[in-house]
């Protein structure tokens, strides 16, 4: 690990993993609900896992946990148990992946980094847009976006050496370098 990939205590305490985790496992509800709308479970399930196929290929933290809470709701359903009946050990800290594990990751990763992907601009930019939306109004946008921002920096660095997400080398790459620029924008 390099001191700039060193990640301290999540920026805004309350909005840490296992706060995006839960909003995942909210957001993963709904799509479940919606899946399984008049289809058989082995129909949903089929829908969840392409759904949580994609978005295992975007370089955002979030849609990283949405895409896991997606396969899991998918497992349960294809196992005929209730969807998402687990949720409270989806990325739970007691669980979190031990430090070699990680390390395995970064390696895996960085050995075979594209110094195109580096900048990561795009990253931020749909990072950015994304959070915008969210905070809704001009008045809390213009008020919450710098500390919004600097939480998806650290999620974006906290998830992209877990090996609990579903991601690829290139977007786990991409996730570092996006949020290593959402950092460098709000001047961490």
């Amino acid at each position: 690990m390099t001191p700039d990939d060193a990640l301290g205590p999540c920026p805004s305490p309350g909005h840490g993993l296992s706060t995006a985790a839960a909003a995942a496992l909210l957001a993963a509800a709904d799509h479940v609900e919606q899946a399984w709308s008049g289809v058989s479970p082995r129909e949903a399930a089929t829908r969840l896992s392409l759904h949580a196929e994609d978005l295992a290929h975007s370089p955002v933290a979030r849609d990283q946990l949405l895409s896991r809470a997606l396969e899991l709701a998918a497992g349960d359903l294809s196992e005929g148990r209730r969807p998402l009946a687990h949720w409270p050990l989806f990325f739970a800290e007691d669980l979190a992946p031990s430090a070699e594990a990680r390390e395995d990751v970064r390696a895996w990763v960085l050995s075979g980094g594209d110094p195109m992907l580096a900048d990561g601009e795009a990253v931020a930019e749909a990072v950015e847009a994304r959070a915008v939306r969210e905070l809704g109004d001009a008045f809390e946008t213009a008020r919450g976006l710098t500390r919004r921002l600097r939480v998806e920096a650290w999620l974006q660095l906290a998830l992209w050496d877990d090996p609990r997400i579903p991601a690829n080398a290139e977007t786990r790459f991409l996730m570092r370098a996006g949020g290593r620029r959402l950092m460098a924008r709000v001047g961490d």
